[in-house]
């Protein structure tokens, strides 16, 4: 009980160490987390029962791609000349408020489709509080902000059972509706609470003074990051695992519960208990191994990390329906969420690392845009290979999560090399 306080201790101080945008940012979290835990469960199986097909949900993920790709260019441009603030207003407001009220309403196909298009644009307003959460903190302070947010994520997902709660009660088509409902009025209410207690980072004051101050070609600094990027080595090889790893999300979380409501046979209100128990060995890793990592080599503990994914999507193959594989699958997310533990509170504290503070708004900018150009057809791919074999999606997504450990095993191998010269 000492030592469980102790780290619990450990976490707040992380907290309070923490710079101040942060800090209002991650506080102010769950009121988009939780809702969100609940709906996105059951959002690919209710649109199902309102009569999208299985190959429909794998081409909304390919437009969700498409629209990202288009925008993300964008996004770095806007939120240097306009500041990270501005841009996070409206971009939220777009890309979450107005894709859950047309969810809401959503009646088929085309429905579904145009919220997906404003949700698509969620790319600029997400690059705008990364850098709100990161901007005027050291590179240790990144990995405790990580942390933190991998926590308060967590948090959110354990409101998820209460998700089977509601669908047991009043029916899968219901609960989703409404919930997506709240999930909008809520987001709404956030935005503009945090907006209203959060200030400007240092680096978006100086960038958005120096783009006021002259007609700059914003593409051709967005050109030169990209050279800089394809010069340097280390950042190139993490860039690469975090357009792999998107991808191997897309192929394992499209189908994941479709799947595991076809193939394995299990109930509608059983399927939350797996983000249950993702979000709560989360939080126990969290708490109390992330903090005693963060002194580690970051490479190498992300390293270990993804090879726990890559054989958490490798079991999924071989869990058969009945108890022997709900054992299994159990296995499965507790492994998975150890691994995303590790690569959520590592991965983006090493990009942003890796980038000097006039650069990293268009770094951070072309990774997303390159994640969105790889991931564009991977949703319709996904799809057909779903229809051709149930099974297929996951054996794409332990093949990308293992390219991913590889490349990851290079960036170590370079790093200790530059180390002993």
């Amino acid at each position: 009980m000492t030592k469980i306080k102790a780290q619990l201790e450990q976490i707040v101080l992380a907290f309070k160490e923490i710079n101040p945008n942060a800090k209002k940012i991650l506080f102010f979290e769950p009121i988009f987390t939780i809702p969100y835990a609940m709906f996105i469960i059951y959002s690919s199986l209710y649109m199902t029962r309102v009569g999208v097909k299985d190959y429909q949900i794998g081409l909304l993920s390919t437009v969700l791609n498409l629209v990202m790709l288009i925008t993300s260019p964008f996004a770095g441009l806007l939120v240097n000349k306009f500041g990270r603030k501005k841009v996070l207003l409206i971009g939220d407001f777009l890309s979450w408020c107005l894709y859950a009220y047309i969810f809401f309403f959503a009646k088929d196909f085309t429905w579904f489709l145009i919220a997906t298009i404003f949700n698509g644009l969620m790319r600029i307003p997400e690059l705008a509080w990364r850098l709100l959460l990161m901007e005027d903190a050291t590179e240790n302070e990144r990995v405790a902000i990580y942390s933190v947010t991998v926590f308060v994520w967590n948090v959110g997902n354990l409101f998820a059972p209460m998700m089977g709660v509601l669908v047991a009660r009043f029916g899968l088509i219901p609960a989703t509706k409404w919930t997506v409902l709240v999930f909008g009025i809520l987001v709404n209410i956030l935005i503009v609470v945090r907006h209203l207690v959060t200030s400007e980072s240092s680096v978006g004051q100086k960038l958005a003074q120096e783009n006021s101050d002259k007609n700059n070609n914003g593409f051709s600094e967005w050109l030169d990051s990209l050279k800089y990027m394809f010069r340097n080595g280390q950042l190139l090889l993490i860039v690469l695992v975090t357009i792999f790893g998107n991808i191997a999300l897309i192929f394992r979380d499209t189908y994941k519960n479709i799947y595991l409501s076809e193939a394995l046979h299990y109930p509608d209100s059983i399927i939350s208990v797996f983000p249950t128990l993702w979000s709560a060995v989360a939080l126990i890793f969290v708490i109390f191994l992330i903090p005693n990592l963060k002194e580690q080599k970051h490479d190498t503990v992300l390293f270990w990390g993804m090879l726990s994914i890559t054989v958490s999507n490798a079991l999924i193959l071989v869990a058969p329906p009945g108890t022997f594989g709900f054992i299994l699958m159990i296995i499965v997310t507790v492994l998975g969420s150890i691994g995303a533990a590790v690569y959520y509170s590592f991965v983006d504290a090493i990009l942003a690392n890796s980038v000097d503070d006039e650069r990293r708004a268009h770094v951070l900018s072309i990774t997303m845009f390159l994640i969105s150009l790889f991931s564009m057809p991977v949703g319709a791919i996904a799809g057909q290979c779903y229809t051709f074999s149930k099974s297929l999606p996951f054996v794409l997504a332990t093949i990308f999560t293992l390219l991913c450990t590889i490349l990851i095993f290079f960036k170590v191998r370079i790093r200790r090399a530059q180390e002993e010269k």
